[in-house]
């Protein structure tokens, strides 16, 4: 059985301007899966869950969630899901115990359920503490527990680890790992191609509001193995990789704080990407080959690099 299917959702914003945020989606979640959502910012991501737990209602095309049309069955779909943010607010003043008890009561579950719920997310030490002063590791723990209070079929998580350190994102993935373990079918959102490969069994790859790619890391990677990518070591300026992306052969430039990523059509694209960076005046440590990636799909797909967007979120 099918968790999620959506068939042939479309749907446009209208205001001082016009925004096609989603255009003929069709999307299917297996029971039991994790399945990545990917793209940069603006792509569709968070308009399309919204459209999934029946907080935005699509121009068109349908939408079930366990077997269940969200436009006639809202009530019952909304019982059945829930929804975790990365950068979502919490209420002043109240402790984890409090907070949770709350959301337990607009469920219509037991109070027995916050403790397993902390118990689960390995904040039971905090009960009495306020969640507004956690720090973002623990926060995003106490908003996962309260995602799961009225024990979800289908868990939708936006963005879970966005702005947390290494340590508090690993704690977050391990615990979407024993949620799905425990039977929980999830959809995840996420900037981090590592942490999508880590975690998804399958991959929906969106951008300017259409699925573009939709499967197993390996089978999208399979997409791109005529080509080559080219790592370079060192921060470069925007001006060089825009000049790097209309060199002959650069199929997209991706980069993150470290290094400069380029997918290229093969190994013949090496001599002008060094040309432009020497004529670039560019300030490097290596330049190297490296085995085609998941972002690498996505370069190719979509022309645009998801570094570069989380470079601009970070500002």
């Amino acid at each position: 059985m099918n968790a999620v299917v959506a068939n042939n959702v479309s749907k446009t914003f209208r205001g001082k301007r016009t925004v096609a945020a989603l255009t003929d989606v069709d999307l299917v979640i297996g029971e039991g899966e994790i399945h990545g959502l990917l793209g940069p910012n603006g792509a569709g991501k968070t308009t399309l869950i919204t459209v999934l737990i029946g907080l935005t209602t699509p121009d068109r095309g349908t939408v079930q969630v366990c077997g269940l049309d969200v436009a006639t069955r809202l009530h019952q779909v909304q019982r059945m899901v829930n929804l975790v943010r990365g950068f979502s607010g919490v209420l002043e003043k109240f402790t984890t115990w409090e907070l949770l008890s709350y959301y337990a009561l607009l469920y219509g579950v037991p109070r027995s359920r916050v403790r397993e719920v902390m118990a689960l997310t390995g904040i039971t030490a905090l009960r009495d503490a306020q969640v507004a002063h956690f720090s973002s590791g623990w926060r995003q723990r106490f908003f996962i527990a309260k995602g799961m209070i009225n024990r979800p079929k289908v868990l939708f998580m936006d963005e879970p680890t966005v702005g947390l350190d290494v340590d508090a994102a690993m704690a977050v993935r391990d615990i979407i790992r024993e949620l799905n373990r425990q039977g929980c079918t999830i959809l995840l959102t996420t900037h981090y191609m590592r942490e999508a490969e880590e975690l998804c069994g399958r991959i929906a790859l969106i951008a300017q509001g259409r699925i573009v790619a939709d499967g197993s890391a390996a089978e999208l990677k399979q997409r791109i193995k005529s080509e080559e990518a080219i790592l370079i070591a060192g921060q470069l300026e925007p001006a060089l990789r825009e000049r790097l992306a209309r060199v002959p052969g650069v199929l997209g430039v991706a980069q993150d704080p470290r290094s400069c990523r380029l997918l290229v059509r093969d190994h013949g694209t090496m001599d002008p990407v060094l040309r432009a960076l020497l004529d670039g005046g560019a300030r490097i440590e290596a330049v190297r080959f490296d085995e085609p990636s998941l972002e690498d799909v996505f370069l190719k797909l979509t022309q645009k690099g998801l570094a570069e967007d989380q470079e601009q979120d970070d500002e």
